[in-house]
C-alpha cells in the first residue's frame, strides 16, 4: 500500500513538512476576521491574507510567537 505525503507537505510551504491545526472559535470571530479580509485595504494593498482564514491564522500565530518569544 503506498501512503500520501499531501498532508505533509504543502506545495505552497516549498517542500517544507506542515501540519494540520484545527481551532474552534465563537462565530462572532470568524465574522471579524473575515470583515478584515474582505474590506481592510493598506496603502491600496489588500490584506496579505485576503479571503483566505487559514493563512491569516497562521500569521497572526506568528506575529504572537515573535512577540512573546522576544520578551
Amino acid at each position: 500500500m503506498t501512503t500520501s505525503i499531501k498532508k505533509k507537505v504543502n506545495r505552497y510551504f516549498n517542500g517544507i513538512k506542515t501540519m494540520r491545526l484545527i481551532v474552534t472559535v465563537e462565530s462572532k470571530l470568524v465574522g471579524l476576521v473575515d470583515e478584515h479580509l474582505s474590506g481592510r485595504m493598506a496603502n491600496d494593498m489588500p490584506h496579505p491574507a485576503a479571503r483566505n482564514r487559514a493563512e491569516f491564522v497562521r500569521l497572526a500565530i506568528t506575529e504572537k510567537l515573535a512577540r512573546d518569544v522576544n520578551k
